[in-house]
């Protein structure tokens, strides 16, 4: 398999839970250059599907028999993030984008 990307151009590895997204790694035409600005264009609208989605997904866990605390380590967050979660709060860094977006 050749590549095109240019000598000692490292290729990021694609994260796991976007594997899907392999495809728009073909072959270099102007039709793909066009795909992926696009999905690079949409990452917010990306973003905020991902955190409604985590959002309804925490809520549904603490309203059945799982606590902040119970969920805070799985997710790698403090109780108080778990909760900030669940009811749709955005942290500090997301907050600071979504600033800097809506300028």
């Amino acid at each position: 398999m050749s590549s095109h990307y240019p000598s000692g151009m490292a290729r990021t590895q694609l994260p796991e839970p976007f594997a899907a997204l392999a495809a728009l790694a073909g072959e270099p035409t102007i039709e793909q250059a066009q795909l992926l600005g696009r999905a690079l264009k949409d990452v917010p609208a990306l973003q905020r599907w991902l955190r409604e989605q985590r959002q309804v997904t925490v809520r549904a866990l603490l309203d059945g028999q799982h606590t902040r605390e119970d969920l805070a380590p799985h997710l790698e967050v403090t109780p108080q993030r778990v909760a900030d979660i669940a009811s749709g709060h955005l942290n500090s860094a997301a907050l600071a984008r979504k600033a800097r977006q809506t300028g």
